[in-house]
């Protein structure tokens, strides 16, 4: 099912949606913001855009060419206001700048001159790279920008996730994944925990367009420094904690649940291009409406995503009885709720089962 839309309104819109549950049941909410249709230079905040830029064995070839081309087409559209950073990372990392600095021409020629002596080599360590760039000096109202560029060759993908989930509201993360043989899991899941969209390239063919449709992706922002506050309006379990910034090609969804009478206010406050944003939603005069019963699913299957499909931290007992009750509670599939019962029974004829170390064949082009 595929549904198209085009936005009409020349300033950020805001909606919510409610439903009234019968009886003992729950009410549940859904926040909406929308960029405007068109978004000028002026209403842009300052950006700021670490590269980081996995240099490891695996990269070697195609996709490190096309990531210095990537970051080339990328900086070729930053303001004087704006300013980047480049940290490479494969079993160390190593930053370009103390501090990201602004996009003059000689600091572009600098980071390209370290990129183009960059051939690939070394192992994948991605969350000390990561946690670096978290750890920068930080501009105020400044939207800050993490592009991840890598093939994804790493184990610790977990890790990551928990780490982007915990800095949701401290700087945007996208990831960008190159390679005959991207670990997908790992670039989708970067852009599911941060709310975003994952773009891969796996043959050279693609890489303009995909780069192109990145770039137009992450070079808008709107609103950065967001937060979202209840007032009169008694909101509870909502997803996600952390808001990251709005984008011209990403609204801002926020579920959850509500209780007690229907009123109140939901204030949404930032920063954009034109100074300070705030934005109160009165809910007085809104009805929960019965059509709006989808939104007890999308609230726990949102809730189910965020422990078990890109779990933050790994699964434990208490996470297991979590999602199967979610999951008998809401009606979903999930890992340990099913609407299929399967028996299963080992049939070996030559007695015990073995274990067989079975060789895996590389991705093409990868040595």
């Amino acid at each position: 099912y595929i549904l198209r839309y085009n936005l009409q309104g020349k300033q950020i819109q805001t909606g919510v949606l409610l439903y009234e549950g019968k009886g003992n049941d729950e009410n549940f909410f859904v926040l909406m913001a929308q960029p405007p249709n068109r978004v000028t230079s002026e209403s842009i905040p300052a950006r700021e855009y670490i590269f980081v830029v996995d240099v490891s064995g695996s990269m070697v070839g195609f996709p490190l060419d096309v990531t210095k081309k990537l970051i080339r087409n990328l900086a070729k559209g930053l303001r004087p206001v704006d300013t980047f950073n480049v940290l490479l990372f494969a079993g160390d990392s190593e930053v370009l700048f103390p501090k990201s600095m602004p996009a003059t021409a000689e600091n572009l020629r600098q980071a390209m001159r370290v990129l183009d002596g960059q051939s690939g080599g070394g192992s994948t360590r991605l969350l000390p790279a990561l946690r670096n760039a978290y750890n920068m000096p930080h501009g105020e109202n400044t939207s800050r920008n993490i592009l991840i560029i890598t093939d994804g060759y790493i184990s610790a993908e977990k890790d990551i996730f928990r780490e982007i989930d915990d800095h949701l509201s401290d700087a945007n993360v996208f990831a960008f994944g190159i390679g005959s043989g991207v670990n997908r899991h790992l670039v989708e899941g970067i852009a599911k925990t941060a709310m975003g969209e994952a773009f891969v390239v796996t043959k050279k063919a693609q890489a303009s367009h995909v780069a192109g449709k990145f770039k137009t992706y992450i070079e808008s922002p709107v609103l950065t420094g967001i937060s979202v506050d209840f007032d009169g309006f008694n909101a509870y379990d909502v997803e996600p904690k952390n808001v990251p910034d709005l984008f011209a090609s990403r609204p801002i969804v926020m579920m959850g649940k509500w209780k007690g009478k229907l009123g109140g206010t939901i204030k949404i406050t930032g920063h954009s291009g034109l100074g300070e944003y705030s934005q109160d939603i009165s809910l007085k005069s809104l009805k929960a409406n019965e059509s709006n019963s989808a939104l007890r699913y999308l609230w726990a299957r949102k809730k189910i995503e965020r422990i078990s499909d890109y779990n933050v931290g790994y699964i434990n007992a208490d996470q297991i009885e979590d999602i199967t009750a979610l999951g008998l509670r809401y009606n979903l599939l999930t890992k340990y709720t099913s609407f299929v019962a399967v028996s299963e029974i080992v049939v070996n004829k030559k007695g015990a089962a073995k274990n067989v170390k079975q060789p895996l064949p590389l991705p093409q082009g990868v040595a």
